[in-house]
This record gives C-alpha cells, sequence and structure tokens, in this order.
C-alpha cells in the first residue's frame, strides 16, 4: 500500500461539490476514529466539480452541529490526479464520482469505493447505492444525510481500521 504525502494512510472523501455529503463524512470519520489509529491516518475530501476554497453550506453546517460537529473551517478543493494517487482508500458518494475518479487516474479502480458499498461482501451487492446529494433540500433533507453518512461511517469503521492497520 503506498502511503500518502506524509507517510500517514490517507482516505479520500468524494461528493461533487465538496461542500456538503463529504465534509460531513470527513468530519464525522475524524470524529469515530478510534484515537489510536488517528496519527497513522490523513482524512481529507474533495469534489469532483468544486471550486477552491468555498465554506460548506449553512444548511450543512446547521445539521452537523446538531450532532456536535463543527464544519466551519472547511473549505472546498477540487479532485485531482494528485489527491487521488496520493490516497489509500477513496470513498465516494455516487457512481458517477467514481467513474471521475477512475478516469482520472485509470490505477485507482482497487481503492476506490461508493461509501455504501465499502467493506461489504461482493455477493452482498446489489446494482449501486449512493448518499444522495442534499443540495437543494431543506435543513431535515441535511440532517438525513448527515444521519445517513453517521451510520454508513459507523459501519465501515472496523474496515477502515484494517486498512489502517495493513500499512504497518
Amino acid at each position: 500500500m503506498a502511503l500518502g504525502p506524509d507517510g500517514k494512510v490517507q482516505i479520500l472523501f468524494v461528493c461533487t461539490g465538496n461542500i456538503c455529503r463529504s465534509p460531513m463524512a470527513e468530519a464525522l470519520l475524524k470524529q469515530r476514529l478510534n484515537p489510536k489509529f488517528r496519527k497513522r491516518v490523513r482524512i481529507v475530501s474533495a469534489g469532483t466539480h468544486a471550486m477552491e476554497g468555498l465554506p460548506t453550506t449553512m444548511k450543512a453546517q446547521s445539521a452537523a452541529a446538531q450532532f456536535n460537529v463543527d464544519l466551519s473551517s472547511h473549505r472546498s478543493q477540487p479532485l485531482t490526479p494528485w489527491l487521488i494517487s496520493h490516497s489509500d482508500l477513496i470513498l465516494a458518494m455516487e457512481p458517477e464520482h467514481v467513474e471521475m475518479i477512475r478516469q482520472l487516474d485509470p490505477t485507482s479502480g482497487p481503492r476506490t469505493f461508493l461509501i455504501a458499498e465499502f467493506g461489504l461482501p461482493s455477493d452482498s451487492l446489489e446494482g449501486f447505492y449512493e448518499i444522495t446529494d442534499p443540495i437543494s433540500g431543506d435543513e431535515s433533507v441535511y440532517r438525513r444525510v448527515y444521519q445517513e453518512l453517521a451510520e454508513e461511517t459507523d459501519r465501515i469503521l472496523p474496515s477502515i481500521e484494517k486498512v489502517i492497520e495493513s500499512a504497518e
């Protein structure tokens, strides 16, 4: 396994604008990851169509704040071939994101997954499941997406910890 640029395992979350879903997922994993793994991992996020330096939406910040997560310091960044090539695990929100990742870096396939499929046996996957973009929704949509990401984070934590352990 190739380690990220700072010698740590790098986990990259990808959505469209990097102002809602992937920052939420990034913050959730940072919050819930076992402290013994935190010094060995770098968790980042990016967007397939992100503009550089935008904050998360106010609705995303509000939804996260209801669960004691602060997204106010997040700034968006576009997905780049460099980010992909320096990431050990890439978790995307939608099939279109996976396709874009693989177009930007054809070698990324073995380490790129939909967040909702990561850690599941391949024979249990029945079609694609995506985390819906809340961008045009009201605050209840953002809360629902946040809760969905929280459930996925809890589910994938053991698999992520295995990835981190295997990098030693």
